[in-house]
């Protein structure tokens, strides 16, 4: 017998939602990977083909963001597979 954790990602995929999943987690968790003043100053908007599309309250704010990309992609993907619950 598999775990959900095993199962959900196959049935996610098999029902064509998968990519709207992964969508909106990496929304969600938009404001928990920039932390509170970040998250008033920018949104994310959008995921479309494996890019995250975000708001920025001005053009040096966003020009950093970018240069920071790398390192918010891997704690997003981090955060987006993290799993919680009891430990065995």
């Amino acid at each position: 017998m598999r775990s959900v954790a095993e199962a959900l990602p196959r049935a996610l995929k098999s029902l064509g939602i998968a990519r709207r999943t992964r969508e909106a987690q990496a929304l969600w968790l938009w404001p928990q990977l920039v932390g509170p003043h970040l998250a008033r100053e920018t949104s994310a908007q959008a995921l479309r083909g494996g890019t995250l599309w975000v708001n920025a309250s001005s053009t040096p704010l966003a020009h950093q963001l970018h240069l920071e990309r790398r390192g918010l992609i891997d704690r997003l993907n981090e955060m987006s597979f993290r799993q919680t619950g009891p430990s065995r």
